[in-house]
Parts: C-alpha cells; sequence; structure tokens
C-alpha cells in the first residue's frame, strides 16, 4: 500500500509538520520547499510532495491562506526522534488504514502473518511497537464492531461442531439458540441420558485460553461426564475472506467437566468468583476427540450475511 507509513514517510511528515510551523507557507509549493532546506541528509531523498499530499487528504493539515497543520499533528513537530516518528505512523495509520486491517486482528492479538511481505516490511521499522500501534488503531475503527464479530466467530464453531455430530449421525439440538439457561451450547439425547456440549471458539493466538461462565461451570459440575467442553480453532485467514468452511480448521479438542474443575481453584469461604472466569488448560489437560466437520459447513464472519 502506497501510503503505509514508512520511516521515510513518517520522517518527511515531521519536515513537513515543522515547516509548517516555522515558516509562513503560503501554498503547496512553498510548504515543500521549505521543508526540503532541513539541514538533515534524508531531506532531498524523502517524498516529501506526496506525503504533503498525505497529510492534505488525510485532514492533518489544510491550505486555506496558509499551510496549518492540524493540532494531533502539530503534537509531533518539536522533536525529530524514533518516539516522534512512531507517533506520526499511528496518526497516519489512523487516517488511512490498510486493507488488510480488520483481518490481522483477533481478539486483540496480532495475525501478523496475513500482513501482505511487502507491506510489513515498510513498518517493520515500528519493532515492539508494531503490534500496539496496529491493534490500537483497529480498535479505533472497528472498536464497535469487534464484539459482533466475536460474536459470529462463536456461532462458527457451534455450527461446526453441529456439523460434526450431524455427520456421525447424531440428531443435535443446537439449544443456545433457545437460551443461554442450559449451561451448554449443543445437547444430545442418548440412552435417555442428556449430553451437552459448551462450545468455545478460537484462532491461534487465543486457543490458549477460555472463557467459563459460572453457570456453565455449576452445569458441568451437576452433569459430571455427560458434560464437556469443545474448543474449535480456525485460521486466521477466515477473518480475510470472511467465511469458514471445513478446511479452516486448525484443530477440536475437548475438556472434560472433571478436568475443568480441577483446574479451578477451591473457593474459600471469603471468596466466590460470580460470572466469568479464565481457564488456561495445560496441553495435556485436553483430549482429543473424533469429531469431523462435514464438507458441506460453511458459516459466515460478515455482518448482515446469513
Amino acid at each position: 500500500m502506497r501510503d503505509l507509513p514508512s520511516r521515510g514517510r513518517c520522517h518527511a511528515a515531521f519536515l513537513l509538520a515543522y515547516s509548517a510551523r516555522v515558516r509562513n507557507c503560503a501554498n503547496l509549493t512553498e510548504w515543500v520547499a521549505a521543508a526540503s532546506e532541513k539541514p538533515t541528509h534524508m531531506a532531498a531523498s524523502l517524498d516529501l510532495l506526496g506525503t504533503a499530499y498525505l497529510l492534505l487528504d488525510t485532514k492533518l493539515a489544510r491550505a486555506k491562506h496558509k499551510i496549518v497543520t492540524g493540532r494531533d499533528l502539530a503534537r509531533l513537530d518539536s522533536v525529530a526522534d524514533l518516539t516522534t516518528f512512531k507517533g506520526i505512523a499511528h496518526l497516519l495509520l489512523g487516517r488511512r488504514p490498510p486493507d488488510w486491517l480488520r483481518a490481522v486482528v483477533a481478539d486483540g492479538k496480532l495475525a501478523i502473518e496475513f500482513i501482505p511481505k511487502q507491506d510489513l516490511e515498510a513498518i517493520s521499522w515500528l519493532g515492539d511497537d508494531l503490534e500496539p500501534i496496529i491493534t490500537s488503531v483497529y480498535r479505533q475503527h472497528y472498536g464497535e464492531d469487534d464484539a459482533l464479530r466475536r460474536k459470529m466467530l462463536g456461532d462458527a464453531g457451534e455450527l461446526a461442531v453441529m456439523s460434526a455430530f450431524r455427520s456421525k449421525g447424531c440428531n443435535p439440538r443446537h439449544v443456545a439458540l433457545v437460551s443461554d439457561r442450559f449451561g451448554y451450547d449443543v445437547e444430545l439425547q442418548s440412552n435417555h441420558f442428556r449430553y451437552g456440549y459448551e462450545v468455545k471458539t478460537a484462532v491461534a493466538a487465543t486457543a490458549s485460553r477460555i472463557l467459563v461462565s459460572r453457570h456453565e461451570f455449576e452445569v458441568a459440575a451437576a452433569m459430571g461426564d455427560r458434560w464437556r467442553l469443545i474448543q474449535v480453532t480456525f485460521s486466521t485467514k477466515i477473518f480475510l475472506v470472511g467465511r469458514a468452511t471445513c478446511n479452516d480448521i486448525v484443530d477440536i479438542r475437548e475438556l472434560t467437566s472433571e478436568r475443568l474443575r480441577s483446574i479451578a481453584p477451591i473457593e474459600p469461604a471469603t471468596f466466590r468468583w460470580t460470572e466469568t472466569a479464565e481457564f488456561r488448560p495445560l496441553a495435556t489437560d485436553w483430549s482429543a476427540n473424533d469429531l469431523a466437520v462435514g464438507n458441506d459447513f460453511e458459516a459466515s464472519l460478515e455482518p448482515g450475511t446469513a
């Protein structure tokens, strides 16, 4: 993407912002000329004109009777150091987000492998600040939609488990569509017994933890070995294409009620967790299963689609 904030782009933006403050630049030509006169060996090699157009286009600067920078950029026009350049990168990404932004963040974690190679090379200079900057810009643009996307991801996991049970010849009930009072999402009846399966959906970056509500935990304790937690892990690329299929499933594993309860600390009389707890089971706590999702499984992750 041409407008990604490379270090050179951010250096150029700094020189332009500084020049707009210390010089009375009447127009674009004077503004670029003033920035190119700065005593830095890089000034002549930077794309000052392209950066000036970018600042104007993103409303970080405006041209009326003279060139004036906006408040956000004006705060970053004093010291030409790495911290300043990273602040400018944050601003530019926020004003001109890349097309891949929505696909590379899942549950607050950056899936760096989905940033195109050329784009990653352009912003790799951000170093350890790359992830916090990208995730911050993501929240800025999609924060309100993130809960909806998490729900759609969760729905996809439940549909995948429904498909897997049907492929085994079972007749599952998707009780999560009725109510959350059951304490699980999918129900099976077998030999006059009722079995409950709580489905947790993840991508690789989030598979190490699960969130369990107090009600789910109590139902797990009450049902004993008739309750299972099933975790479905999808490839992060489902966010890029907007749908999930059986080919996008990385892993399906389960946690028994007994193992879940063994992880939870014993509650003293003076403490009780009330709503939701985060569990981080060890690899040895999980069990494999024989669930295989049907080839016809497909779930949309695009809002407003079926």
